[in-house]
């Protein structure tokens, strides 16, 4: 199996595979580090949301958290007010992104130490590469902002409430353009692509990451999350064909900025 992040027609680079190992045990590992990655994910999400709704809410303020809150019909009723806040978003999105980033340089490290360049695809890409992933990338967008205009199913103004109602658009900037797209390419471009590239070719690796990533976005309908899926799919290919995260990474930060700047 070739290098997991290396352009596949041609790779100078090293394998990121461990010959004393089985590629079967090397992509089980990934997975693993990859399911504790997501309950780690989670677990900051729900701290900083339930954190969120408590700061705001007088009753709440000066209370000791207790799962109970969770049967409460006030913090229910909290819940599902704050569920698409700016502020909330922003801050859930900084703090699961940026240190769920930095889990996995640190896991990644870990396990694969000299390799983890090739399993994450950290090189610098050419410049060839940015634009000419970034000009597909834009052209795909204009079709899908086209299917929604003309099929209201395909519409959505989940961001328009997110922009609507923050106070803090510096902290919405890093958490939904900078640190969200930074944690899930470096999650799915990166540990699952190079994890799934020991054990199937550079075609199932870029589905399989497309699908997970539009499972990832539940807060949408799910027509929205069909159109998420080729999203998916480019994201996937930019990264397998540039040898780099960093290519990906660049076009989900613009396409997030995007959808903050003009909802």
């Amino acid at each position: 199996m070739e290098s997991p992040s290396a352009p596949e027609k041609s790779s100078v680079d090293p394998p990121v595979h461990d010959p004393s190992r089985p590629p079967a045990l090397e992509f089980s590992m990934g997975v693993a580090l990859f399911a504790m990655v997501i309950i780690v994910f989670f677990l900051v999400q729900a701290i900083a949301l339930v954190h969120g709704i408590a700061a705001r809410t007088p009753e709440l303020a000066d209370a000791s958290f207790s799962f109970s809150w969770f049967e409460d019909p006030l913090f229910q009723q909290r819940l599902k007010d704050l569920g698409f806040n700016g502020d909330l978003v922003g801050m859930e999105s900084a703090w699961s992104g940026g240190i769920c980033t930095a889990l996995i340089l640190l896991v990644t490290w870990l396990w694969k130490r000299d390799r983890q360049t090739d399993l994450l695809g950290l090189r610098v890409p050419p410049i060839k590469h940015i634009l000419k992933w970034g000009g597909l990338f834009m052209l795909m967008l204009l079709a899908i902002e086209g299917i929604a205009r003309v099929f209201p199913v395909f519409d959505t103004d989940f961001m328009e409430q997110v922009v609507g109602s923050t106070t803090n658009f510096p902290l919405l900037i890093l958490g939904v353009v900078i640190l969200g797209p930074l944690f899930e390419e470096f999650l799915l471009r990166g540990l699952l692509y190079g994890s799934l590239r020991h054990i199937v070719d550079e075609n199932v690796s870029v589905a399989l990451t497309a699908g997970v990533f539009a499972l990832m976005h539940l807060q949408y309908s799910i027509p929205i999350m069909l159109l998420i899926l080729p999203m998916g799919v480019v994201l996937g290919y930019a990264r397998a064909r540039s040898g780099s995260i960093w290519v990906p990474v660049l076009l989900h930060m613009a396409n997030n900025g995007l959808s903050v700047l003009w909802p």
